[in-house]
């Protein structure tokens, strides 16, 4: 729940950062973002801990719909580490300077795609998680 709930936080700092028209909205659009790292990166590492808790204890790994979880949930992290904090710590600095507008046209694409990627892998582990097709 935590991490949709940081993945919700996400989506609305997206939303305010594409509407920001100067420096304090977008510095009000990254908080959001740190905002969802507090919330997402703890969130995440209890999902993957008592995943691989119930795998050990309950599960025994007879299933390769676990390992197909644990990597979908560890790519979460890459792309999230990778691409959104890549644009994130790229757009911080530049909040201020005149070519602000430049910047966000070319960090925006990429924030949205990590989202998108994101999301479509954290729907695909849920998927996993309780259908557990393989």
């Amino acid at each position: 729940m935590g991490t949709f709930a940081a993945l919700g936080i996400e989506a609305l700092a997206l939303a305010h950062l594409r509407r920001a028209a100067g420096g304090r909205l977008a510095r009000a659009a990254l908080a959001d973002f740190r905002s969802a790292l507090r919330l997402g990166g703890p969130s995440m590492l209890l999902l993957i801990v008592s995943g691989v808790w119930l795998a050990t204890a309950y599960w025994h790994w007879q299933g390769v719909w676990m390992r197909m979880g644990l990597l979908g949930l560890v790519a979460v992290g890459v792309v999230g580490g990778v691409m959104t904090g890549r644009a994130v710590r790229r757009l911080g600095p530049d909040l201020s300077e005149p070519r602000f507008d430049a910047v966000l046209r070319e960090v925006d694409p990429s924030l949205r795609r990590s989202f998108l990627i994101r999301t479509a892998l954290l729907a695909t582990v849920v998927y996993l998680m309780t259908v557990k097709p393989l």
